[in-house]
């Protein structure tokens, strides 16, 4: 390889050596290809993501089969249901008849006369229960309880026909169905029957019946033909015959007679914890009466259930899952959802018991009057059957109508059921019998759902609420993504309101004003601080949690007597002779960090200050009397009414502390800028006649007003507020909880400081010097060269860190999950706790079914934080590339 010459002398190649460029071209394959992996993998995330949540939005699926026409098909049902393996069907009439029929032929299995030679007045089904109440003559109750079995018998036992049973067939064995499942294992389906002893009620025939099983402690309530009312209490008791403990009769009450009734109720309703009994006649009246207590049993309120002016009529009523919601169906084909709700302040006055019957939820309306009503014993949905034959199931929370059908062209459907596994939907129509597949998908996560307001059973008004999981079978999931929205907003601000301030001052301060030996030492010691594990500074917050809770007035005064006492100190330090201040230039920052004790002094008093030092002020005299000499126990003398936990609460005190240090960082940066705009511009004019010395002290002078003015306007600004009847405590703050946003903030403000500063430090540094020797020439001073020229020239770099910082801090896991309080509300109080999308994936994702609407949720959750951290990046981006257009030709 041939070389030339230089001016120095060397030698110089006139091509690089071929392991240079191999090298080269290596690294260059490597860097390229793990950028586009980085993006093809961030791309594969996103798609899984979506690919798992896309099922949520799915439209509900209906495989309708052929209506058969059995002859029992046209008789009138108090009870219909199938079992869990839609193998098995029985139907109740009011005699008291009970048909065990097969679902796929509607062939009759089983047909049995519950009450041989008797005949029922009265009958009404048990809401959430397998039980039906019966009613007679002789005015006695007698309770029904009849259940599907499944059972896998002895094979050895089993008829030889049954050898040759092909899979999934089935064949009649006596009063039960013998299956083969497609794993090989016989089984049989079976219908139990239980009837209970008889007990009497009402002096003459019962006319009208409701039963709940109450919690354990059932309540039954009997209409009698002459329109008296009774109810019968009962309590779990230990059989003295037969030591076992059963629901045996404690009381019975006789309610008092509806007023202005023309006729007798036409249905009788008791919600599931007894509490409540509904009266509903055809013109749409309600009577509710308060019965949860048998010593103050009275008529609560009357409520109209159809439109006065309508001219509809009421014509079906049941009870949803859970026995709380009544959802009820008019002749003008709509249904609507009522359920019992503690009113909200400056709402109506509730009824007697301090609830009131609400409209929560209209559903869409069907073409022909409301036959009949059938509910879900899995989720919270129900199906409305019509006079033209038409079958609808809605979503009672959400009010979605999932899917329509027709089940029998122009006859009343009389009767329906949903299969227990909701994969199924039944109905008769007055001769015939009606059948179909269905697959709801997942009806609770709807987009309104999930990101809207939700009437939730019981709630007085709509909310956002997230609760995923609940103690029992009629818990009522709740999807709402926005209070975790709100979380994952709530740990954002209050982690960059700490940690990007000090990040950015520090990386100004080490990049334009110490020695470059100096700053060689610092940077590698904040950049170590990334290392820290986030359960380390998760465990960190449980530690201090308590200690900022017993000083929190204290802390309070520290943010405010820490910059007071800093910018002092720098004026004081203009003031001191210019000969002095060269000598202990290089001691600035020992003398800055001196001041942080006087701070702390100033905020707390001797006496905090002295027990950290280990030093009971109560034992020396010299602290004894000055021991709560600070800021902060004057604040909450002063300010709280001696007690800031209590002043939280909202029981002592007034508004005007609250607002006071509200609104003193507003008035602080309002009097600074106009200090900066017209106070300090006249002083630089009248500067220029005075000596260095007068100057600064005209200047400490002017700092000195200025806070005096900053608090004098938060004062009258909250005086105003207070006099005008606004209180903080609610809106802005409120109840203290040890684990709480300003905990987190702080914290996690540690987090992302080594970030936000690493990145701004950098960006800092590669400013040209000739901006800053340029500035200084013209005769500005460091401080004005570094606000003026160094930081809008990188502005591109600082953007760029605190973007950064803002993505660690959305996605930040396990210090929210210590520190955070894990509650998922929406609430502006930094005393109060917050959840996070990152937080509760982590949190639920374990425990959560795959595939279930809660799994796919979840999934929801996170491709919500992907598309807000994609949003964020984005636009931080754009803002980026302008301003490097900006700087561009400097």
């Amino acid at each position: 390889m041939t070389e030339r010459t230089t001016f120095t002398g060397r030698g110089r190649r006139r091509s690089t050596r071929w392991q240079v460029r191999a090298v080269d071209r290596v690294a260059q394959a490597l860097i390229t290809f793990g950028g586009v992996g980085t993006i093809v993998a961030v791309s594969l995330v996103g798609l899984f993501l979506a690919w798992v949540v896309l099922p949520l939005f799915y439209a509900p699926e209906i495989d309708p089969d052929e209506t058969l026409s059995p002859a029992w098909a046209s008789q009138q049902a108090v009870r219909f249901e199938v079992d869990e393996h839609r193998v098995l069907g029985t139907v109740l009439s009011p005699r008291g008849v009970l048909r065990t029929f097969r679902i796929d032929t509607g062939a009759t299995i089983h047909e049995r006369e519950l009450f041989p030679g008797e005949e029922p007045t009265a009958y009404a089904p048990v809401s959430d229960a397998p039980e039906v109440v019966f009613g007679f003559a002789d005015g006695t109750v007698r309770q029904v309880r009849i259940e599907f079995r499944s059972r896998f018998p002895d094979v050895a036992g089993l008829p030889e026909a049954a050898r040759a049973l092909a899979p999934e067939a089935f064949m009649p064995l006596g009063d039960e169905i013998l299956e083969l499942t497609p794993q090989g294992q016989y089984r049989l389906h079976g219908v139990t029957i239980e009837t209970r002893e008889p007990f009497e009620i009402a002096n003459g025939p019962v006319r009208g019946l409701a039963h709940t099983i109450g919690a354990g402690n059932p309540v039954l309530a009997a209409l009698s033909a002459d329109g008296a009312i009774r109810l019968a209490y009962f309590r779990p008791r230990i059989d003295p015959e037969t030591g076992e403990r059963r629901a045996m009769h404690d009381r019975t009450v006789d309610l008092p007679p509806p007023i202005d009734a023309a006729s007798p109720p036409d249905h009788l309703l008791l919600d599931a914890r007894g509490d409540s009994l509904f009266l509903l006649w055809e013109n749409g009246r309600l009577d509710r009466y308060a019965t949860g207590n048998p010593r103050g049993v009275a008529l609560a309120e009357t409520v109209s259930l159809v439109e006065d002016d309508s001219g509809a009529r009421l014509t079906a009523a049941r009870l949803l899952l859970g026995g709380r919601t009544l959802i009820v169906g008019d002749s003008r084909g709509r249904t609507s959802g009522w359920f019992l709700a503690r009113p909200e302040a400056g709402d109506s006055p509730p009824a007697a018991d301090g609830r009131k019957l609400v409209r929560a939820h209209d559903y869409p309306a069907g073409s022909a009057a409301v036959t009949s009503l059938g509910m879900s014993a899995a989720r919270r949905m129900f199906a409305a059957g019509h006079a033209d034959g038409t079958v609808s199931l809605f979503q009672a929370t959400t009010e979605e109508r999932l899917l329509t059908t027709t089940a029998d062209e122009g006859k009343p459907v009389t009767s329906l059921a949903i299969a227990p596994e909701d994969d199924g939907l039944f109905a008769l129509t007055g001769g015939g019998f009606w059948r179909a597949s269905i697959d709801p998908r997942h009806p609770e996560a709807t987009l309104a759902a999930l990101f809207l307001p939700v009437w939730y059973e019981g709630d007085a008004a709509p909310s956002h609420v997230w609760q995923s999981t609940g103690g029992s079978q009629d818990f009522e999931p709740k999807f709402g993504l926005a209070p975790l929205v709100f979380g994952t907003l709530k740990a954002t601000f209050y982690t960059l309101l700490f940690g990007a301030p000090l990040a950015f001052l520090a990386a100004l301060h080490t990049s334009e004003f110490v020695h470059p030996r100096v700053r060689a030492r610092i940077k590698p010691g904040i950049e170590v601080m990334a290392s820290l594990p986030s359960v380390v500074l998760g465990f960190m917050a449980i530690v201090i949690a308590p200690f900022v809770g017993e000083w929190i007035p204290a802390i309070l005064a520290l943010l405010v007597t820490a910059p007071i006492v800093l910018m002092l100190a720098a004026h004081v330090w203009q003031v001191l002779p210019q000969r002095l201040t060269l000598r202990l230039e290089k001691w600035r920052l020992v003398f800055v960090l001196l001041a942080l004790p006087i701070a702390a002094v100033a905020a707390w008093g001797p006496g905090p200050v002295a027990r950290l030092a280990g030093i009971d002020p109560q034992t020396t005299p010299a602290l004894r009397s000055v021991a709560n000499w600070g800021l902060g126990p004057f604040i909450e003398r002063t300010l709280f009414a001696g007690d800031v936990m209590q002043w939280l609460n909202g029981t002592i005190g007034n508004p005007l502390g609250g607002w006071l240090l509200l609104l003193l960082p507003v008035a602080a940066l309002a009097v600074a800028w106009s200090s900066g705009m017209w106070v300090r511009p006249a002083i630089v004019r009248r500067g220029t006649r005075l000596s260095r010395a007068q100057f600064a002290l005209l200047d400490v002078g002017r700092f000195f007003v200025t806070c005096g003015a900053a608090l004098g306007l938060a004062l009258a600004g909250a005086g105003i507020l207070t006099l005008l009847g606004f209180d903080p405590r609610g809106p802005l703050v409120g109840t203290y909880q040890p684990m709480n946003a300003l905990i987190v903030g702080f914290v996690m403000g540690f987090a992302i400081i080594p970030i936000i500063y690493t990145i701004a430090d950098d960006a800092l540094s590669a400013v040209p010097d000739h901006l800053r020797a340029a500035s200084l020439g013209a005769g500005a001073t460091p401080w004005q060269t570094a606000v003026r020229i160094v930081i809008p020239t990188a502005m591109s770099g600082l953007f760029s860190a605190l973007m950064v910082g803002l993505g660690r801090a959305v996605g930040e896991t396990m210090i929210v999950l210590m520190a955070g309080g894990n509650t998922p509300i929406m609430d502006l109080n930094p005393f109060n706790g917050f959840r996070p999308l990152s937080g509760n994936i982590a949190f639920e994702l374990p425990e959560a079914v795959k595939d279930s609407t809660h799994y796919r949720v979840l999934f929801l959750a996170g491709l919500t934080l992907f598309a807000m951290t994609f949003v964020v990046n984005t636009v931080a981006e754009m803002v980026r590339i302008r301003f490097r257009r900006r700087v561009h030709n400097l």
